[in-house]
């Protein structure tokens, strides 16, 4: 039975080209992500309280999760769920505008649009090694940018990401990694980032943690 299913993109194979070509992501899509779902289903068969928890709960609450499985659970749990989120938060270049009460916690948070990106864009640049970097909603409802190494997500760290920019080695493999940071931000659906922000907003208990 599948509990972490594979949800389809919401854009063709192409939509990101130039940033993220076909190749990339089509690899990214049915290798990286799909077997993340598969070994994440495979652990919590043999577990029947994990089965139909959130992964927020399995992250978040590790230290709950049997210890035979917690590495396997942070590490694919962690990559499927940080996939899920950059997947579904891209769209093809300059077809997407910022607005509503993300942009609005973004200027209050960081003083304008385009102070957070140049913040943004430096950290991921000053990034070393595979990881992430993040904008997170912190516990007081403020915005604030982290990153992570590998496939840690912030959930741990009781930390809400409503975007993320994969700094896996793989994901500029045709290009540089250069060009790939200093252009994320021309494929960023600000539509759902907002939609994830205030739906973040609306539960008071969204961290796994007890």
């Amino acid at each position: 039975m599948k509990y972490f299913e594979l949800e389809p993109l919401p854009y063709s194979d192409r939509a990101l080209e130039p940033i993220i070509d076909r190749e990339i992501l089509t690899s990214l899509y049915t290798n990286v992500y799909s077997h993340a779902i598969s070994q994440l289903n495979d652990l919590v068969e043999d577990f029947p309280d994990l089965r139909f928890g959130h992964i927020d709960c399995l992250l978040g609450g590790l230290s709950h999760v049997p210890q035979e499985i917690r590495q396997d659970i942070q590490v694919y749990g962690g990559t499927y769920k940080n996939l899920t989120l950059f997947l579904h938060t891209l769209t093809s270049p300059n077809t997407s505008t910022i607005d509503g009460p993300v942009k609005d916690a973004i200027n209050r948070c960081f003083g304008s649009l385009e102070t957070f990106q140049k913040q943004f864009t430096d950290e991921a640049h000053a990034h070393i090694g595979n990881g992430w970097t993040w904008l997170v909603i912190n516990p007081d409802n403020t915005l604030s940018i982290t990153s992570t190494k590998e496939q840690d997500n912030p959930i741990m760290d009781m930390q809400t990401a409503i975007l993320g920019i994969n700094l896996w080695e793989y994901m500029y493999s045709h290009s540089s990694r250069e060009e790939y940071i200093n252009n994320f931000f021309t494929i960023v659906n600000w539509k759902i980032v907002n939609h994830i922000y205030e739906e973040t907003l609306k539960n008071p208990n969204r961290f796994g943690h007890e």
